[in-house]
């Protein structure tokens, strides 16, 4: 069976307590290399496939971009920890950067957001992260699939050239179908994971819409 690799946010990444469609995948005996992270920006999402693509060997890859204005952190020094720590919510370490997503409570990000970030670079970061991608992949012969987690504003029309559906985004999906209704709120907006019902359906769409892998029976065994 194939192996595959994919990256995205907290809606892909199975390492967490909360199932989603990757680790719903990785039970039917799909051999599965994550490197999806909580809350982590598309820039990191895109290096960490490219690094991996780089190293390793794959049949196909799934690419899950997230939504743009994601800040990921290098922990370089105690000050940055201590920033870290306070925050409410993104108050965690993946590989020794705070993925402090849009997170506004300190100062700092509050002044990041109004005197330094810039929408448009981060834009055509991400276009041409994912062209490489998509480069590397085809001179190794691996399938390339990409989907949008969230909905992005694009104002670089050549945001085009990345080859998804951009109709589509899982948590548009998720909130307007009829899996909501389940929502864990018991965290307030510490949870934004869809539920494990959404998750099932999320993986038997993904396995018949891009990787066509002989699961199916195997998915039809978890219940909706």
């Amino acid at each position: 069976m194939s192996k595959i690799l994919i990256s995205g946010c907290g809606l892909s990444w199975s390492m967490q307590e909360r199932p989603v469609w990757s680790k719903v995948i990785k039970l039917c005996g799909v051999d599965i290399d994550d490197q999806a992270g909580p809350a982590i920006s598309n820039q990191m999402i895109l290096n960490n496939m490219i690094e991996s693509v780089m190293d390793k060997d794959y049949d196909q890859a799934v690419c899950q971009l997230t939504s743009t204005g994601k800040l990921d952190i290098e922990l370089t020094d105690e000050h940055r920890k201590e920033v870290m720590e306070k925050d409410t919510i993104r108050n965690f370490i993946y590989k020794d950067h705070w993925p402090s997503s849009h997170s506004e409570e300190h100062d700092s990000k509050k002044l990041y957001y109004k005197y330094l970030h810039s929408p448009r670079i981060e834009q055509s970061d991400i276009i041409y992260k994912w062209l490489l991608l998509e480069r590397l992949c085809r001179d190794k012969g691996i399938v390339l699939h990409t989907i949008l987690g969230y909905g992005i504003q694009w104002s670089n029309q050549r945001h085009k050239l990345i080859k998804t559906d951009h109709s589509y985004n899982v948590y548009n999906d998720y909130k307007n179908g009829n899996y909501y209704k389940y929502h864990d709120h018991s965290v307030g907006e510490k949870n934004t994971v869809p539920n494990k019902y959404f998750q099932i359906y999320l993986a038997k769409k993904i396995n018949n819409e891009m990787l066509n892998l002989p699961i199916d029976e195997k998915l039809d065994k978890f219940h909706d």
